[in-house]
């Protein structure tokens, strides 16, 4: 990995001449030898520092993907357009009956609730329908890519629009993000549980975005009580081997985890962690495969103190 100093090294300075040495965080980042490629730290309406490990580029953001799923979720649902009670074979029509599937509904889909107790990365509607529900809607959690593939779908059959064009003008515009790509399946819908490309920079965007609650440029582009829903514990998860911050709870389609916080959460280490308390967004970009874990808890240890003290 490349030494701290071998590309960028920032501190940003408000009017207040604020500012936030990562060092800490760099030293831990390369102490353990994680593959992190990008960190920039946003606090009251600044960012205070970020350091880039490489050149920043967009790179998939893997299952953070799926929180940008459940704001276009909340739009659809503000026009009138979902509701959360919406059956999910109501929209998706199976050829064999199944009275946990017939009970499915998108709430199911957004908490990762479906009753199918098992991973998967459904290419298309007919791989995601035919997925055997062991558990009644509602009553299990486990997280599954299939889930957030039929919100995406049930968006679009909708809005008759995929849910990346959906979110052009709604969202990806607004924010300043240009001409995002996002995998589509087999069948052509936006694969929605993974697949977006973003650079650091615009995942902190996405990330002021939900610390405002919704707001953006003085326009509410959601709503602040859907961010509220969706970034709030909704049901309990499974107890895991990834210690509290897998063990708080999930909302629609984010994860609730220590320190007051909420996150995005993507396979390789890609993290938007948001602190509404302390009205702070930490955005995270890592190719990091086999380790995520420690770089959230870099965070923890070597940036929210700095958050906290205020400088």
């Amino acid at each position: 990995m490349p030494s701290a100093n071998s590309w960028e090294f920032l501190l940003c300075k408000n009017s207040m001449g604020r500012c936030m040495n990562l060092k800490a965080f760099t030293d831990e980042i390369e102490k353990q030898k994680l593959n992190v490629e990008g960190v920039i730290v946003f606090q009251r309406g600044a960012e205070l520092a970020r350091h880039h490990w490489i050149p920043e580029q967009r790179c998939k953001i893997y299952s953070v993907s799926k929180s940008f799923v459940s704001i276009a979720v909340g739009m659809a649902i503000e026009e009138g357009k979902l509701r959360l009670s919406d059956l999910v074979t109501r929209t998706l029509p199976r050829e064999k009956p199944d009275s946990r599937w017939d009970a499915l509904t998108l709430e199911h889909l957004l908490t990762m609730t479906m009753g199918h107790p098992k991973f998967t990365r459904p290419k298309s509607v007919k791989d995601a329908m035919s997925c055997e529900l062991v558990y009644d809607p509602g009553s299990f959690f486990y997280y599954d890519n299939a889930c957030t593939f039929l919100a995406s779908v049930m968006l679009t059959k909708a809005t008759g629009l995929k849910t990346r064009d959906y979110l052009m003008d709604r969202l990806f515009r607004p924010l300043g993000i240009a001409d995002p790509e996002w995998q589509e399946s087999n069948d052509g819908y936006t694969l929605g549980c993974t697949g977006l490309l973003l650079s650091t920079s615009e995942m902190l965007l996405f990330g002021r975005f939900l610390l405002q609650r919704g707001c953006w440029e003085g326009k509410q582009l959601v709503s602040g009580a859907w961010i509220d829903m969706a970034t709030r514990t909704q049901v309990p998860t499974r107890p895991s081997q990834k210690l509290a911050d897998y063990d708080i709870g999930y909302g629609y389609q984010f994860w609730t985890c220590r320190h007051g916080a909420y996150r995005c959460d993507g396979r390789d280490g890609q993290f938007i962690v948001v602190f509404p308390a302390l009205d702070a967004v930490v955005a995270i970009n890592s190719n990091e495969e086999k380790n995520m874990e420690p770089i959230l808890w870099a965070v923890w240890d070597c940036i929210l103190p700095g958050l906290r003290s205020g400088f």
